[in-house]
């Protein structure tokens, strides 16, 4: 499939959420959290969340919420355009906090490394759920949790980058691992987001493609393929949700923020997957 550049010159974009009609997204290791205009090609940065911004999401009132993955917290931008404390994981967490999934009720998912990605041999660890406030741990077993989304009222699909898995998780009751799609060896799948369809579309960090795969077969189906380029997660937008937006940048982090390789692309749909629309805000 053909794609068309949207934005460039960013270090590491990450996190996409298509909300109010524009593109928003962390440039993780700049710390930076911009909304994107898809028609005028301008980006706005709109808050610091320095060292590393990483998941996104909003209030019921509108407030706009920022995963700082190294502090392994949540902040609250405020209408006065101050941050302020929204959920801490310090106490619990030894290694940062990563991406996170707000739902319509205001209750928040947020996963973690969960160990040194650069050193240490995968471990497990748990998700992180803040309800009104309150913060626990209900689902162990993850392996560096990574993008979440929902998939229907009563589940959610995790993103284990370093186990090559896809984890379905029960929300409502007690919470709880349903089942596991494993995905082929050196995936490394990082965000995703869920269509109308029933399938999630998985980016590979390492693996140079998106994946489409089946929620309830496993099916897998490498979709598009983005050679050369580490591919970090996607997003639907447009006016029907039928374009898939995705975060781009080198595989190597090392000069990202001098070189500035981050790019963020837009795949059309509508030819190859007729019918395919994203489900609003991941």
């Amino acid at each position: 499939m053909k794609s068309t550049l949207v934005f460039e010159k960013i270090a590491f974009p990450e996190s996409l959420r298509w909300h109010d009609g524009d593109l928003w997204f962390s440039d993780v290791l700049a710390g930076v959290v911009y909304r994107a205009d898809v028609s005028t090609g301008k980006l706005h940065a709109v808050v610091d969340v320095k060292p590393q911004a990483s998941g996104l999401g909003w209030t019921k009132s509108g407030e706009l919420l920022v995963v700082n993955g190294v502090k392994r917290e949540i902040v609250r931008y405020e209408e006065n355009q101050e941050l302020s404390a929204y959920a801490d994981f310090s106490d619990q967490w030894d290694f940062n906090a990563n991406d996170m999934l707000v739902d319509l009720d205001e209750t928040v998912w947020v996963g973690t490394y969960g160990f040194n990605p650069e050193k240490d041999t995968p471990v497990a660890a748990a998700l992180a759920r803040v309800t009104n406030g309150a913060v626990d741990y209900p689902v162990a077993g993850l392996v560096f949790a990574n993008g979440i989304a929902r998939i229907d009222a009563h589940r959610i699909v995790v993103a284990e980058t370093f186990a090559d898995r896809l984890s379905i998780i029960q929300t409502d009751g007690e919470p709880k691992i349903l089942r596991q799609i494993e995905l082929p060896k050196g995936s490394t799948p990082d965000g995703l987001v869920v269509d109308n369809q029933g399938f999630a579309w998985v980016a590979l960090a390492y693996g140079e493609a998106i994946l489409r795969v089946n929620l309830e077969s496993g099916d897998i189906q490498r979709a598009i393929e983005i050679p050369g380029r580490g591919v970090y997660d996607c997003a639907f937008g447009g006016e029907n949700l039928d374009k898939l937006y995705v975060a781009t940048s080198d595989v190597d982090e090392t000069h990202a923020l001098r070189d500035l390789p981050g790019e963020i692309i837009c795949f059309e749909l509508s030819q190859n997957y007729p019918g395919v629309q994203g489900m609003g805000n991941k």
